[in-house]
């Protein structure tokens, strides 16, 4: 066996680790004690009610008790903070998933505005798309001129043009696509509120 794949198949484990690894909590957090403080940055973070009871039972395997009312009575107040409508259209901005932990009147505000921050992001994902495929035939393109240039049959000639037709069909359809965004080079976020 290679050394590279032996060292990439020895090294998933770890990575694996690493990534399973990012606990709820740590035993030093849980041994702090700070619930209210806790349940202020959960809530802000949009984080269910149920991140309660996975804190509780991860502290509890460090023999730690948690005051999940202190915790609750925080997570109110980041409850608060994180529904606001200007946060939806962030949140969705980032393409972050909504948890539907908002209540009341808030609820529709923030979820409208998650949505147009969503639609702004999604966007953004398929003029990238778009943008990677035209740099790529762009690419494709360079090489077959190249090749164009040191081809000496009439055969591979031929087949060359043909491929280089298509490629730049290929480049104004992606070029007209990204018309729908804004033009190359200038995705405008303001095209999809």
């Amino acid at each position: 066996m290679k050394l590279w794949k032996l060292v990439t198949l020895l090294s998933i484990p770890a990575w694996l680790t690493v990534a399973s690894g990012c606990a709820i909590i740590s035993e030093n957090e849980c041994q702090a004690g700070l619930w209210y403080e806790r349940g202020i940055e959960d809530g802000a973070r949009g984080q269910t009610q149920a991140t309660v009871y996975k804190i509780a039972q991860k502290c509890h395997e460090y023999g730690v008790r948690t005051d999940t009312a202190a915790w609750m009575r925080g997570y109110e107040e980041g409850i608060e903070r994180y529904c606001t409508p200007e946060n939806g259209f962030a949140v969705g901005r980032r393409g972050r998933n909504y948890e539907g932990v908002c209540t009341g009147p808030t609820a529709d505000l923030f979820l409208a505005n998650y949505e147009r921050g969503l639609a702004v992001y999604q966007a953004e994902q398929q003029y990238a798309a778009l943008v990677d495929r035209y740099e790529s035939a762009e690419r494709e393109l360079y090489r077959v001129e190249e090749a164009l240039d040191e081809s000496e049959s009439k055969e591979e000639r031929r087949a060359l043009r043909s491929q280089r037709r298509s490629l730049l069909r290929e480049m104004r359809h992606l070029e007209a696509e990204m018309m729908h965004f804004g033009g190359f080079g200038a995705f405008n976020p303001l095209l999809f509120y």
